[in-house]
């Protein structure tokens, strides 16, 4: 029997996630948590703090409008401006006017940013190699690099509920 509106199985309804998208979803948490972990212990940072620090090193003059940064790195705008203002706290960031429009906001990296970011990335790029791409071979992370993207078109052409 077939539900109209989901379009699957009873018997695939019992079983939603399915092996492969179980496995991937458990071993992802776990990863990121244990990523997570080092960059607190050894630099006091969170990975959605790193992944800012990333994306604001790779923008022009250091700095993305706020809505941008949000976009990007998947957070609600609130969720942004409170994890900025964490930041700007720390000496990471700044909150600055944007200069095209005086009516936006937009984040800056700071000089201790960049510095922090650098350590951050020597132990984020050492985890990374550690726990995930010494343990697949080249053509593995090749066929995950076509899969993935895959998957994120089509996040791209199915419109959010």
């Amino acid at each position: 029997m077939t539900n109209s509106f989901t379009e699957l199985t009873d018997d695939q309804l019992q079983q939603p996630l399915g092996p492969a998208f179980r496995v991937y979803f458990e071993t992802t948490a776990r990863l990121l948590d244990r990523l997570e972990k080092r960059l607190k212990q050894q630099v006091g940072l969170t990975l959605s703090e790193y992944n800012t620090l990333l994306l604001l090193s790779e923008a022009p003059h250091g700095q993305m409008r706020m809505g941008q940064l949000a976009e990007a790195i998947v957070f609600s705008p609130s969720r942004l401006t409170y994890q900025v203002k964490v930041m700007t706290d720390r000496g990471l960031v700044n909150r600055v006017k944007c200069p095209e429009d005086g009516r936006a906001w937009q984040a800056e990296l700071t000089p201790e940013g960049r510095t922090l970011f650098r350590r951050a990335s020597v132990i984020h790029a050492i985890g990374v190699k550690e726990l995930f791409t010494d343990v697949v071979s080249e053509e593995q992370l090749i066929q995950l690099h076509h899969i993935f993207s895959q998957v994120s078109q089509n996040l791209d052409d199915v419109p959010e509920d």
